[in-house]
């Protein structure tokens, strides 16, 4: 699976947008696995500010 995105946070901190690099977007790849477990994650993250 394809993700693409305008801006990434590189692990030092650094937040790099597409334009920057002269691109319109970065896109890398992932794993249907690692997608799903990032939803996860989002969506657990959600409902704890909720609730």
């Amino acid at each position: 699976m394809l993700i693409c995105r305008k801006s990434i946070r590189r692990k030092d901190g650094k937040i790099v947008t597409a334009a920057q690099m002269g691109l319109k977007a970065i896109c890398f790849e992932v794993t249907e696995e690692q997608n799903q477990a990032y939803l996860d994650k989002k969506k657990k993250e959600k409902a704890d500010k909720a609730g």
